[in-house]
């Protein structure tokens, strides 16, 4: 009882006044002992308590008031942020689209450029588990006149061939895996050589020690595998030396194989 009071003395004190101030006149209409100067006094009680009570009432109302505009704002701060939010997200949505469009009619004007017949695809996969790295998934198949070792291009340059064909999708073998080959030329001496992947990179086999490559060289296709096109850009030569009595070129990739989203399949 004692902490109790302890803890609302300032509460008690408070109740105390009030129930003073409306007892007084009780007792002095009990009393028959009312004064001029206990009139006085009793209405400067009034004021005083009913000023008190104003102001509690008048700073109760003010903090309500700045309680419900705080509240109001924060409402109305999280309406403009998921606004925000939405904005962004249909920003993000336009961009990619316009990204997509200008690889499209790249893709388009190439293949308008092109004499064979080509497919376009898009890619909905890559690296099937069954199968290891190297490998990505498009959404055409034998339905749209796909077959097995058909050359996949992004524009003038080698992605891949057809490995293995569905009806309505195909699985194109890339040609950083180990098990890709094409039969490639020095753009500047047109030296010829086998490139066959190689993780990240690829690596250009059986050139001549005699024949002209250096780093710097730009490897395109020759056309005489009868699988790509001749003059499709593979990559750049990062580093030649001798092998085997012959000689052999690292080459850096010129795209990113695994990281393209649009590609043209050769059918014929």
């Amino acid at each position: 009882m004692r902490k109790f009071f302890s803890k609302n003395q300032l509460f008690l004190s408070f109740v105390l006044i009030i129930g003073s101030i409306h007892l007084l006149p009780v007792a002095f209409d009990l009393a028959k002992k009312e004064t001029n100067y206990t009139t006085r006094l009793m209405l400067n009680i009034n004021h005083g308590s009913g000023a008190f009570a104003n102001y509690v009432k008048d700073g109760a109302r003010y903090y309500w008031d700045h309680y419900i505009d705080l509240v109001d704002t924060s409402v109305e701060n999280s309406r403009l942020r998921a606004q925000l939010q939405e904005m962004e997200a249909q920003n993000l949505m336009l961009t990619e689209i316009r990204l997509e469009n200008e690889r499209l009619r790249s893709l388009l004007n190439y293949k308008s450029s092109f004499k064979g017949k080509m497919v376009g695809a898009k890619v909905i996969g890559s690296n099937p588990s069954v199968l290891g790295p190297g490998f990505l998934i498009i959404d055409k198949g034998s339905s749209s006149g796909i077959k097995k070792g058909s050359p996949v291009l992004n524009n003038v340059r080698a992605i891949g061939t057809v490995h293995l064909v569905n009806e309505k999708t195909s699985m194109v073998m890339l040609m950083t895996n180990p098990s890709s080959v094409a039969d490639a030329i020095v753009q500047r001496s047109r030296a010829r050589g086998i490139v066959t992947g190689a993780g990240n990179h690829y690596v250009m086999k059986y050139i001549e020690q005699e024949d002209d490559i250096t780093v710097g060289d730009k490897i395109i296709s020759s056309g005489k595998d009868n699988v790509f096109p001749k003059n499709i850009v593979i990559g750049t030569v990062t580093k030649v030396e001798p092998y085997r009595g012959l000689q052999r070129a690292f080459i850096k990739p010129e795209i990113d194989v695994s990281r393209v989203e649009e590609v043209l399949i050769r059918l014929n």
